[in-house]
């Protein structure tokens, strides 16, 4: 390919037989030929993205936020609107480009799939890099198949628990945004609505519990959502969950991070096994630091992220779309 080539970097790893993530880098000057590339070669990429988990695009030169919107539409992702996610965000362009998480730097968000405490969680998450931290807050990467079999080595018997029964979320939410925390998304952004009433008919749709608490805070319970998938395109097991981001980050002035998840049947979940894969996601994990410019498509169903703490100016932005 004229002008843009496979790169490769020291932390990519090896998951069944397969680089990952893919890179793509591209040569100086290439900028105007991103966008007919993308469009020209979106079903490869697609195919791609599948295939590796994740795929890296260095060198693109889109821009900033209208260039990363320009490409998820040159690449015909289809947009998928922010409802029942957590963290707090701000919108950057139309509904389709956000901020991503703003909790404040010293916060680290653990391993997680985008939204996975919700019934219907994207297909795909996308990040670009506006301004790189000076120090730390790469956007670590760790393939799910990999934390699955890590999992069912650390506690086959809990595996097999959460694998029959699921789990449920619970998260207090505050009635505004609260920046201080890294799960500080208000209820009426959450649901994106101004209303209790209109909240109660999104929740309803969601089959969440709920209870309104003093000050218009929000307790909600999700409804048992699975925590061990099968993905159908390639017959992986995943750990397609937030327990371990839940259970180690959801903790604020509201919410106790250990009590933040529990088995669809009630039961609470085994914290020592959570801990443990805690640690195996991080030894499996691949961590590029951010360049200017760069972005990168991650498949939400069969890989996860984190955000590491960072010093300094730092903007990332995201957005979510489904197949």
């Amino acid at each position: 390919m004229n002008g843009i080539k496979v790169g490769t970097h020291p932390q990519q790893k090896q998951v069944n037989g397969t680089v990952f993530p893919l890179i793509y880098q591209a040569e100086p000057g290439w900028s105007d030929k991103a966008l007919p590339w993308i469009e020209s070669n979106r079903e490869q990429l697609k195919t791609q993205l599948m295939n590796h988990g994740a795929i890296l695009f260095k060198g693109m030169g889109l821009g900033g936020p209208e260039g990363f919107e320009a490409a998820l539409d040159a690449a015909a992702f289809r947009n998928m609107p922010y409802v029942g996610g957590a963290a707090p965000r701000s919108r950057v362009r139309g509904g389709r480009i956000l901020t991503a998480n703003e909790s404040p730097p010293s916060e680290l968000i653990p391993f997680h799939h985008e939204m996975a405490q919700v019934p219907n969680p994207p297909d795909y998450v996308f990040f670009y890099c506006e301004i790189a931290a000076e120090e730390g807050g790469a956007t670590a990467i760790v393939h799910s198949n990999r934390v699955f079999q890590r999992f069912v080595d650390a506690a086959p018997e809990f595996a097999q628990l959460v694998e029959r029964e699921g789990v449920r979320y619970i998260r207090v939410m505050p009635p505004e945004d609260d920046p201080s925390s890294p799960i500080g998304r208000s209820w009426r952004n959450t649901f994106q609505v101004t209303t209790r009433e209109e909240a109660e008919v999104r929740m309803k749709e969601l089959e969440t519990e709920w209870e309104w608490l003093e000050g218009d805070s929000l307790r909600t319970v999700t409804r048992v959502v699975p925590a061990i998938r099968t993905d159908e395109r390639t017959g992986m097991k995943v750990f397609f969950n937030s327990m371990v981001a839940a259970y180690t980050g959801w903790q604020d002035s509201r919410n106790e991070a250990t009590r933040a998840v529990i088995c669809g049947n009630g039961e609470p979940v085994d914290g020592e096994a959570l801990l443990t894969t805690h640690l195996a996601m991080d030894e499996e994990s691949v961590v590029i630091p951010w360049e200017k410019g760069d972005m990168l498509w991650i498949d939400n169903g069969l890989t996860l992220h984190a955000r590491q703490p960072f010093r300094g100016d730092r903007r990332i932005l995201a957005s979510i779309a489904i197949r």
